[in-house]
């Protein structure tokens, strides 16, 4: 998984345009975001079934939420006063679930716009799965 985040911040960084030497991670942060993640999933595999709602996106908003949550990311001094730096958190959350759940092409403009909602509006783990379930629906 640490090879995978990697992954996901090196193109939050390149969305962005924040030099990959600036950002950093916690491994400890991203261990308990996902330790939070298994609590949600093993919740959302006893209330649904696959013919119920059970979706690679419902799984991937999960993840993405908790990811975006926990404090996994950091910027270095010389990072800080760039102009988009409270989306890079949230950007390598996207990226980290499209890669290894969802295998559609976001736009870079929609993934910016979720990063956005994540960021700076209400998004809870439901509405990320309904948003994802969208995305994957238009790309099949």
């Amino acid at each position: 998984m640490l090879e995978a985040y990697t992954r996901s911040l090196i193109n939050a960084c390149r969305t962005v345009g924040l030099e990959f030497r600036l950002a950093s991670f916690s491994e400890r942060e991203l261990r308990l975001a996902l330790d939070e993640s298994d609590l949600d999933l093993t919740a959302l595999f006893k209330r649904r079934c696959p013919s119920d709602g059970l979706s690679a996106g419902k799984i991937a908003g999960i993840i993405a939420f908790r990811l975006g949550r926990f404090k996994i990311v950091h910027i270095a001094e010389d990072g800080q006063s760039h102009g988009k730096i409270h989306l890079i958190q949230d950007l390598a959350a996207i990226y980290a679930v499209q890669s290894a759940l969802l295998r559609a092409d976001i736009p870079a403009t929609r993934v910016l716009e979720i990063a956005y909602q994540m960021s700076r509006r209400h998004a809870n783990q439901e509405t990320l799965g309904i948003v994802f379930d969208t995305i994957t629906s238009k790309a099949a």
